[in-house]
């Protein structure tokens, strides 16, 4: 299951830098996996071929009350008026969340970011589980791995220390997240981490990382696995109807 966004995000970086106040590289991420899904997943494909099934970005769950929530992106089932999609899927509000995915990133201050990075989509799995039909619930990260990074919000360049070190350890932070079938333990159904080397310096180029501490082939969390897992939920749900 070939799916190309590691290696489109890494050009949308290099072309448009990053802004931690945009939402431009979680808006990018989200075009980049969609379009994996659709291209990968043969049942997703089918149902939004026939305008069965919608996709939404920035999707708000939830309002005017404490468990509010936006999500980056849901596909779900389309309202009684069938839609066609002109590129891959059509865009509208579902009727029922089937896939909500979050997509998100840590440029630097690692050591805070992650937390929050953590406590964010730990908080998120929480709230859709308690949702009925309970959606299949994913998030998506992208972690640098540069030795220094210019943010737009600071003068000066931060310099990352042990830089591979930290990115290593951080990565079961996110592993952790994951649903435990085994033990009935409530968490992501599925997770991908993606590792890039961007300085954010004006000219500079983002390369991706696929050398250790990256997951490896077989690790849940490398986006290959990521992809497919959402793929094979979504068609044992929903490949029937």
């Amino acid at each position: 299951m070939p799916g190309f966004a590691p290696v489109e995000i890494t050009r949308f970086l290099t072309a448009h830098m990053y802004h931690p106040r945009s939402s431009s590289h979680g808006d990018a991420m989200c075009s980049y996996l969609l379009r994996d899904l659709y291209n990968n997943c043969p049942a997703l494909k089918a149902m939004a071929d026939n305008g069965s099934l919608v996709y939404q970005t920035n999707y708000t769950i939830n309002k005017d009350t404490p468990s509010r929530w936006t999500i980056d992106l849901v596909l779900g089932r389309a309202t009684n008026e069938s839609l066609s999609a002109t590129t891959t899927v059509a865009k509208a509000d579902p009727s029922e969340i089937w896939i909500a995915i979050d997509a998100k990133a840590i440029m630097t201050e690692h050591g805070k970011a992650r937390r929050n990075r953590q406590r964010d989509l730990n908080s998120m799995a929480d709230i859709l589980h308690r949702m009925s039909p309970t959606p299949i619930i994913g998030a998506y990260l992208i972690m640098n791995m540069a030795s220094q990074f210019r943010s737009p919000l600071r003068d000066e360049v931060t310099k990352h220390k042990n830089i591979e070190q930290l990115v290593a350890g951080t990565i079961p932070l996110f592993d952790d997240i994951l649903k435990n079938e085994e033990t009935g333990r409530p968490g992501l159904d599925a997770m991908g981490v993606t590792i890039v080397d961007y300085s954010n310096l004006l000219g500079s180029e983002c390369k991706l990382v696929n050398g250790p501490p990256a997951p490896k082939a077989n690790d849940p969390l490398h986006y290959q696995n990521f992809l497919s897992k959402i793929c094979t939920k979504f068609s044992a749900r929903h490949g029937s109807l």
